[in-house]
């Protein structure tokens, strides 16, 4: 019998108290999403294949998995941050980004996967520069996937629920050192976002959308940015009406599994 897949799961969310009672945090969205995306694939994993454990890199900033005792890290998206960005120098945000850097450049056994937050934070990482833009990628989006997202994703386009105002714009020129043949590559992109994920083989994989979030979280995330001020009316409006679209997160989910199990 093969050990369980030992997945450590960064939490980098303070959600609302409302949205926290209904739906947990994104870490928790998460769980459940590779957890349904596990019964998918060929042969289906079982309940006992995989082990999760929460880290909230948050609230108690130095409660870090020890890498030894993990094979992949997930760092999930986070809504709380609206007047920050992943280049900030909160503590906690240079903890988790010096972290995650000397996971991916000093050693290649545990793989990494981020989405939203995490994927910028991966980039922050390797030496990505991050750009704040002026308008929100919100709800679903179509990510057109270019030759390295179809070798990893399987097909043409994926369907992923969006909700961010930073992008990653640039690419470093070598960002493993200890491995010079490791090559950090786009996936694909939207007309908001020319870098819509990374993806090292063996490495690392990340999506700057969610797919964790589906038509009631997306909508009650949107719903709080309407009465928060963050979102006019018509761009809430028009995030709602595409929630419903098709959504490819189990899809997505179940591409990330096949990741951390290939050789």
């Amino acid at each position: 019998m093969q050990p369980p897949l030992r997945i450590a799961v960064l939490d980098t969310d303070n959600p609302s108290a409302d949205f926290q009672s209904k739906y947990g945090t994104h870490g928790d969205a998460f769980i459940r999403l590779l957890g349904n995306a596990s019964m998918t694939l060929n042969p289906p994993l079982g309940p006992n294949d995989l082990h999760f454990r929460k880290w909230d890199v948050v609230n108690s900033s130095d409660y870090y998995p020890n890498i030894e005792e993990v094979d992949a890290l997930i760092i999930v998206g986070s809504q709380d941050i609206l007047d920050k960005n992943a280049t900030d120098s909160t503590p906690w945000i240079l903890k988790l980004t010096d972290f995650i850097r000397k996971v991916l450049t000093e050693q290649d056994r545990v793989r990494v996967i981020g989405v939203n937050f995490g994927h910028l934070i991966i980039g922050r990482a390797l030496g990505c520069v991050i750009e704040r833009v002026l308008h929100w990628e919100a709800s679903i989006s179509t990510v057109k996937l270019n030759d390295i997202g179809r070798k990893a994703y399987g097909r043409d386009e994926l369907n992923i629920m969006e909700l961010h105002r930073d992008n990653l714009v640039t690419l470093p020129v070598n960002p493993f050192p200890q491995l010079p043949n490791a090559i950090l590559e786009i996936v694909g992109e939207t007309d908001a976002c020319a870098v819509q994920g990374l993806y090292t083989p063996g490495k690392v994989i990340s999506l700057q959308g969610q797919p964790e979030l589906d038509v009631q979280t997306m909508g009650a995330l949107i719903q709080e940015r309407l009465n928060s001020g963050y979102f006019r009316s018509d761009v809430a409006t028009d995030a709602l009406n595409r929630a419903s679209w098709r959504n490819d997160g189990v899809y997505i989910a179940a591409a990330f599994l096949r990741f951390l199990l290939e050789p």
